[in-house]
């Protein structure tokens, strides 16, 4: 019976490299024979749990389909019309896009589920909208304010998968796109709201994001600087 010397590990007398750590085996005392059968396979099959996506999609759309018609029977039985139920198959089908759906397909630009979540929302609340009474918040509030975060979110997206930047500087630009995002919201509320154009909060709010961006542009510059850190947390 012998050992590895580096790593301590039980060896075969069949081995003449340890399995664990490669080191090579010296036994003086016992000749290398090769073994009729090996101790352990070559070739590993490693084989990988996915999920059955065509089977998830037909399960999910079977319980959306259930859950649309339970909803509507008992609407309608209770109340003799739909009152209810038309918020009950929204919010599923707004859960399923948000987060069932990038369980379920792939999409090779991931900006996809962006657009399809945010449109999900917006017929969401253009169907509470519609059924409240109220299209004057949907039109000018809350329309503006989904295609600004659509675009910077977007914006930023493309920023940390596509430049070819250092990586420091595409977080930076991505803090810019953020500071610039909060201005743009506090003008769209104020303007709904029949107020003066200024900014107040967004502009408190922004300073300190600039800050950052600055901060991360200066260390990816300064090359010594961004060492030290690197080493200090160990990345």
């Amino acid at each position: 019976m012998s050992y590895c010397v580096h790593c301590g590990v039980e060896l075969a007398p069949s081995e003449r490299d340890c399995p664990l750590c490669g080191t090579a085996v010296q036994d003086p005392r016992c000749d290398w024979q090769p073994p009729e059968t090996p101790p352990y396979p070559d070739i590993m099959d490693v084989r990988e749990a996915r999920i059955d996506r065509r089977y998830a999609r037909q399960l999910v759309a079977i319980l959306l389909t259930a859950n649309a018609v339970i909803s509507l029977l008992l609407d309608v039985f209770s109340d003799g019309r739909l009152s209810w139920s038309p918020y009950v198959i929204g919010g599923a089908l707004l859960v399923c896009c948000w987060f069932v759906l990038p369980l379920l397909f792939t999409f090779r630009r991931p900006y996809m589920f962006v657009w399809i979540d945010f449109a999900a929302l917006g017929l969401f609340l253009l169907l509470v909208a519609l059924m409240t009474g109220g299209l004057g918040w949907y039109l000018s509030l809350f329309i503006p304010l989904l295609l600004l975060t659509v675009l910077i979110l977007s914006l930023v997206m493309l920023a940390l998968r596509r430049l070819e930047w250092p990586w420091l500087s595409r977080v930076a630009l991505a803090c810019l796109l953020v500071g610039l995002y909060l201005p743009g919201v506090e003008s769209i509320i104020r303007s709904f709201g029949g107020l003066d154009l200024r900014f107040e909060w967004s502009f408190y709010a922004a300073v300190p994001i600039a800050v950052v961006a600055l901060a991360l542009l200066l260390v990816e510059r300064n090359k010594p600087l961004k060492n030290e850190i690197r080493k200090k947390l160990f990345i």
